[in-house]
């Protein structure tokens, strides 16, 4: 899922559209209802932001796509919903940040 992601951050794809038509767009399943889990271990997590589990650092990354204004988080338990609230309300990764993500997590 780090197309989207690849591309917005070159002003290509459906999320820059959509920010440009005034459309809101909103990020489900960020973590594809926990089928992520083995993506971000806790080294890349701290690339990401340090201090983050690996859970928040992935939600965090989302957040920040450029064009993303919501992300849909469902949560298992109430410490979980917190640590992902906690997540989104971080400071957004800067552009060069997702470029160094996504430059890890893309495959040739």
């Amino acid at each position: 899922m780090m197309t989207p992601i690849g591309q917005a951050l070159h002003g290509r794809g459906p999320l820059p559209a959509a920010a440009g038509a005034g459309l809101r767009v909103m990020a489900s399943a960020p973590l594809h209802g926990g089928e992520l889990p083995g993506m971000v271990d806790q080294e890349l997590a701290d690339l990401i932001r340090p201090g983050l589990n690996p859970a928040q650092a992935r939600v965090l990354a989302v957040a920040s796509c450029p064009g993303v204004t919501d992300v849909r988080i469902g949560a298992s338990s109430a410490p979980h919903w917190s640590q992902a609230a906690d997540a989104v309300a971080q400071p957004s990764l800067t552009a060069a940040k997702l470029r160094e993500i996504t430059a890890v997590l893309t495959f040739p």
